[in-house]
Parts: structure tokens; C-alpha cells; sequence
């Protein structure tokens, strides 16, 4: 996983590999500290090799901290069929946000990528 800042001072998460349990230690890091510094977070998991639900699942609450933070979390995927596979295969894409996103934000509803 490689973090980039950009001259907004937004930060992008590109991440390579897999996303799978065994990573899930070293995932969960980075994501935390792109969050922590950056008010904007992109994670591009158009290089993504593999995934599994705890990946997702810590999407998902990356997501959820960013919100309850103030800030924005944003998963660009670049057509990857790996994690549209993955998250369509789970039932994470939906047609609407989750209870816990007020703010109609959610990373998993169409469109969003």
C-alpha cells in the first residue's frame, strides 16, 4: 500500500495485492492513518489482486469513522472486477446508504465509485 498526498492535502490509499485477513493488520494501519491525516481520503483498489469480507468490512468502517469524524472517504476502484466481484458477491452494494450514514454518503450504494 503506497499513501499519496495531494497539493489539497487530500491524501490517496493505492492499494496493491491483497486484501484478505492476512493483511487485514496492515490494511486497517493505513487506512487509519490516511484518515488521520487528511480531512479527504481516497482509496484506489484499482491494482487489487485479491479480497475477501474483511477487507470490506474494514472499508466499511473506515468509511464510518470518516464520517463521524467530519471527513470524507471515497473508494475508486477503476473498474476493478476483483473488488466489484467481491462486494457484489457479499451484498455490500446497495441502492441506498446504510442507518448509520446520515449524511447519504454511503461507499456501497451505485454510483459512488
Amino acid at each position: 500500500m503506497e499513501r499519496v498526498t495531494d497539493p489539497q492535502g487530500g491524501e490517496t490509499l493505492k492499494v496493491s495485492g491483497g486484501v484478505t485477513i492476512c493483511e487485514a493488520s496492515d490494511f486497517r494501519e493505513a487506512l487509519l492513518a490516511a484518515l488521520e491525516a487528511a480531512p479527504e481520503v481516497r482509496v484506489d483498489v484499482s491494482g487489487l489482486t485479491g479480497m475477501d469480507l474483511t477487507g470490506l468490512q474494514l472499508l466499511c468502517s473506515a468509511h464510518q469513522s470518516a464520517v463521524r469524524r467530519g471527513k470524507s472517504l471515497h473508494i475508486f476502484d477503476g473498474g476493478n472486477a476483483i473488488f466489484r466481484d467481491t462486494a457484489t458477491g457479499a451484498g455490500f452494494q446497495r441502492h441506498t446508504g446504510c442507518p448509520q450514514d446520515r449524511a447519504c454518503s454511503c461507499i456501497w450504494v451505485e454510483g459512488e465509485r
